[in-house]
């Protein structure tokens, strides 16, 4: 099967661009190594090895920048490695409607920058921005900060070129902001991490670039005052485009980034202000007469600015697992101490980011004292899952070696709508090629 499929793809897409020697290890997926990678060139290159690998019987795992990855749990088979980096064109884009049409494989900043040159932007500012593809921000359903403003992927997303797993091309939406009535298929695919089809076109409603950004940061003693600050930002008419809460641990890890020598102590709160000038100024003006509790605060414009929201957003401590918690947003402050008391109990060190506006918060968790157990991490899961969910929300792993994979599951428990995921799973992809294993329930 192996080698008569290498030929039939090899024909599609032609010698250089398929790999099926030792180079295609890159490619492993949670220790699962492919026997070929494939790096179609158009939607038809797409679809025409979607059907001989549908024909074939084998797994395809589709691939964008590779950024988000580690979501997902061990793939149950890899034979065929589907490479969209090829797929990233601009197709369409029309700044009077402020909608624009992109391939699934481009990479957001690159995006961005085309955008930017007509004074617009796309709303999502996820981790990874500089490899992290369009088809791969969608597939993972991942947002950022700016969330808290403008809305998740699948707000912004209007429209949807999807090739099933049986090459068929099917199309969802339109480039208008405005549709009719129906159900709404580009909200299946977003977060299904291409188990129930490949992305290769996405059609999003943009923004103006705001005429000037600043942030706000203070540092609070305790995080309890810092969620009364933020409680009272929130309840405000201030509309600030992202507000984060740091850890102690992970606002010193920024502060190294971004290149701040004093240590900080306590919780920080930072407030991203956009808007006009004078707006920005009275809003942060505000901001600060809202927080006289804070031990220090300072505003960040410019390349201080930009630096900051760097660091927050592509956030890296070397952490061996990283945890995605969701939960009422009275909960955060509350979810950021109960991590850190789990990681001092077992030996850990936990950095928590979290989006105080949303009730979002990421744990990276690292060893805290050299010596190396999956099961003292897999021993954190539980206890902050049965957290979560009692805080009305859920929590799944972004990131973690397989040893933890094999020890807990990755998305926790399905919930009562699982009947009706794997019925949908059976429906459009009956064979199970598409990322077999790697999705809620094992889909």
């Amino acid at each position: 099967m192996t080698l008569e499929l290498l030929k039939t793809l090899e024909d599609i897409v032609g010698p250089k661009h398929l790999l099926a020697d030792g180079e295609v290890h890159r490619y492993a997926v949670d220790g699962v190594r492919p026997s070929m990678a494939v790096f179609p060139g158009n939607v038809d290159e797409v679809s025409a090895v979607l059907a001989a690998s549908s024909k074939a019987g084998a797994a395809v795992v589709p691939w964008g920048g590779g950024v988000h990855m580690g979501l997902g749990g061990v793939p149950k088979r890899a034979e065929v490695i589907l490479g969209l980096g090829r797929l990233n064109q601009v197709l369409d884009h029309e700044p009077g409607d402020m909608t624009s049409t992109v391939q699934a494989g481009m990479v957001l900043s690159d995006y961005q920058a085309h955008l930017g040159r007509h004074g617009q932007f796309l709303s999502l500012d996820p981790p990874g921005a500089a490899r992290a593809t369009i088809g791969g921000i969608l597939a993972a359903n991942v947002s950022g900060p700016r969330r808290l403003r403008y809305g998740t992927a699948r707000d912004l997303l209007i429209g949807l070129r999807v090739v099933n797993a049986d090459g068929t091309v099917t199309k969802g939406g339109a480039k208008v902001v405005k549709n009719v009535t129906g159900y709404d298929m580009n909200k299946l695919y977003v977060g299904s991490l291409g188990s129930l089809g490949v992305i290769v076109e996405a059609t999003f409603r943009l923004y103006p670039i705001p005429a000037c950004e600043r942030t706000w940061v203070a540092a609070f003693s305790t995080a309890a005052k810092a969620r009364e600050v933020a409680g009272r930002i929130l309840g405000s008419p201030l509309v600030p485009s992202a507000l984060e809460l740091l850890n102690e641990t992970a606002a010193r890890e920024v502060g190294r980034q971004v290149g701040v020598t004093s240590e900080v102590h306590g919780v920080v709160l930072a407030a991203a202000v956009a808007s006009v000038p004078e707006a920005v100024e009275a809003q942060i003006r505000t901001a600060q007469a809202m927080a006289g509790e804070a031990d220090e605060h300072e505003v960040l414009e410019g390349q201080a600015h930009d630096a900051f929201w760097a660091a927050v957003r592509d956030f890296d401590s070397g952490a061996d697992m990283i945890l995605k918690a969701s939960v009422l947003m009275d909960r955060v402050t509350e979810a950021m101490e109960y991590g850190e008391r789990l990681a001092a109990q077992h030996g850990l060190r936990v950095a928590v980011i979290s989006e105080a506006g949303t009730g979002v918060l990421r744990f990276h968790f690292s060893e805290g004292d050299g010596t190396e157990s999956a099961a003292r991490f897999a021993d954190v899961v539980a206890p902050m899952r049965a957290f979560a969910v009692q805080a009305r929300g859920s929590l799944v792993m972004l990131q973690a070696s397989v040893a933890v994979k094999t020890r807990v599951d990755v998305w926790g428990p399905p919930g009562n709508d699982f009947a009706l995921m794997r019925g949908l799973k059976e429906q459009f992809d009956p064979g199970n090629i598409l990322n077999p294993g790697r999705f809620v329930g094992g889909l």
